[in-house]
């Protein structure tokens, strides 16, 4: 059988012990190419470059027409 607690414990003492779980956001740059905002150490969704280079071939969307 586990040890069992003599007294509740207060809950600033529960949160000090659970400080470090904090949520973060994600930390965004810019693109150096065209200046959007993206996340750091990826390839521009916008764009497709990377470091001064494209490695994805971005498609803009065909217009329908009617």
């Amino acid at each position: 059988m586990a040890p069992l607690t003599k007294r509740k414990y207060a809950k600033s003492r529960q949160r000090e012990r659970r400080g470090h779980q904090a949520i973060v956001g994600r930390t965004l740059d810019t693109c150096s190419q065209c200046r959007s905002a993206k996340l750091a150490h990826h390839a521009c969704p916008t764009c497709g470059y990377y470091n001064g280079r494209e490695v994805i071939k971005i498609e803009t969307p065909k217009k329908k027409s009617t």
